[in-house]
């Protein structure tokens, strides 16, 4: 018994002819689907691009609300005095053990925090610098990095500036600034 071959069963109906056998896609094929993953690319893009931004802000909320909470124990600790001592671009009050009068050290009568492992970079910059401020709230954060913090209130708001920041320009116009 002999088995037909594909080419043999073709020719035997009417009107079959002989055909090609598909080895690759078409000029026209290809085109399509890099026009169809365009189409996708196009649609789904400013939606990754609007998630990654509603990402960031979500975490310089979190760490805004941290550092606000550290901020809280302090005065709870402190009889309502916020920290007001910023060393190194840094609220050191909050990330070091300090006494009931808010002096740094590590005796035994500096039994009060730290309140914060570190201060957290701002989500949206980049930055952990802590910025201090007269007034409040300040006239602008659309132009600030890091922290934007007002010692007399114990207020803190996150620098909106967002984006990549060259550190040293930040820091030579925190000198220029003080």
């Amino acid at each position: 018994m002999r088995v037909a071959r594909s080419h043999e069963i073709r020719r035997a109906h009417p009107g079959a002819g002989p055909r090609r056998a598909r080895g690759a896609f078409t000029l026209i094929e290809v085109l399509m689907v890099v026009a169809v993953l365009a189409i996708i690319g196009g649609a789904v893009l400013p939606q990754m691009t609007t998630a990654v931004d509603e990402a960031r802000h979500s975490a310089a909320l979190r760490d805004l609300r941290e550092i606000t909470m550290a901020i809280e124990r302090y005065r709870m600790d402190h009889n309502g005095q916020p920290p007001t001592l910023i060393q190194g671009e840094t609220l050191v009050q909050l990330v070091q053990k300090t006494d009931a009068d808010g002096n740094l050290g590590a005796g035994p009568q500096h039994i009060y925090g730290p309140y914060l492992v570190e201060v957290p970079p701002n989500a949206l910059n980049g930055v952990s610098r802590v910025f201090r401020v007269n007034s409040a709230p300040p006239a602008s954060l659309g132009s600030r990095v890091g922290w934007v913090y007002h010692p007399a209130s114990g207020q803190i708001w996150a620098g909106l500036h967002a984006g990549a920041v060259d550190l040293a320009s930040v820091q030579a116009s925190a000198a220029d600034e003080q």
